[in-house]
């Protein structure tokens, strides 16, 4: 082979590289880039001051889902999908409106179908079973007595509630929010280590559709307080049962977060408060 020849092969190949190349860039800058995700999380929260939800209503931003507004509010997700008439898997939009309180009965009955203002005294025990959609089955029978004390606001104190640590570790430090103010605990340990129930109280959420928390369980103790123990590793308790102090509910893991612990929140009506004020001195 001549070297007139090398000389024009190698030319080629140069050029081909270089074709290969501009073809390369242009199909990744064509590609189209996924939209930036916004939700309710730790990270996005500390940053955007959405730590917690006031008011009767609340308008649903980008990213929000119901379970995260219903944790910042301090209510039980069922509570808001109920109220705003959500099925499952309560999808909700940027904009939509949301009702975060129970409204007046005459209201609910105009909104079910087939229910018309002759039916006074019959309303009462027809719309029962229809209201009931987004609760368990055990509260179907006694769901008129509890809607009806949403309406009436508890003044039970905070300090009626006991408490106790609910895991022991390595080391805790508080969570300290931009005010300055403490928002809640981090307790390293070790993994597959034991998580218990601060309080008594109901669970309203067991899983992990919260992002920033991991695996999480939410229980409400009254009307007023809930307590979050965010990135077990396993969860050992379902939604809408009852568990008692010191009562097992998880195990310390690292789900959304890089070290084994567990994060603990104590909010009121949706406000995270200092849980060492609640929990035993040490």
């Amino acid at each position: 082979m001549t070297c007139l020849v090398k000389r024009k092969l190698l030319i080629f190949a140069k050029v081909g590289f270089c074709v290969f190349a501009l073809i390369l860039v242009a199909s990744c800058s064509g590609r189209s880039q996924p939209a930036p995700v916004m939700s309710l999380n730790t990270t996005v929260a500390k940053q955007n001051n959405l730590t917690e939800i006031d008011g009767e209503t609340y308008e649903v931003q980008r990213g929000d889902t119901l379970f995260a507004v219903a944790f910042y509010s301090g209510n039980d997700y069922r509570d808001i999908a109920k109220y705003n008439n959500i099925k499952a898997p309560y999808s909700i939009y940027p904009g939509q409106t949301l009702t975060l309180i129970a409204t007046p009965p005459e209201y609910n009955r105009n909104k079910n179908n087939g229910i018309t203002s002759k039916a006074n005294s019959a309303t009462k025990v027809v719309v029962d079973p229809v209201k009931t959609q987004a609760y368990g089955e055990r509260e179907k029978k006694v769901h008129r007595k509890k809607l009806n004390k949403k309406y009436e606001p508890s003044n039970k104190p905070d300090n009626d509630v006991s408490w106790m640590w609910p895991a022991s570790g390595k080391s805790t430090s508080a969570v300290v929010g931009s005010d300055g103010t403490n928002r809640g605990l981090d307790i390293k340990g070790d993994l597959y280590s034991p998580i218990y129930a601060a309080a008594s109280g109901k669970v309203v959420y067991a899983g992990n559709a919260l992002k920033g928390y991991g695996n999480l369980v939410i229980i409400k103790h009254d009307n007023n307080l809930l307590s979050a123990y965010a990135h077990n590793d396993t969860i050992l308790v379902s939604e809408q049962r009852y568990v008692k102090q010191g009562q097992k509910i998880a195990t310390m893991g690292r789900s959304g977060s890089s070290d084994v612990m567990l994060h603990f929140e104590i909010r009121r009506k949706g406000k995270s408060i200092d849980p060492f004020e609640f929990l035993p001195k040490k």
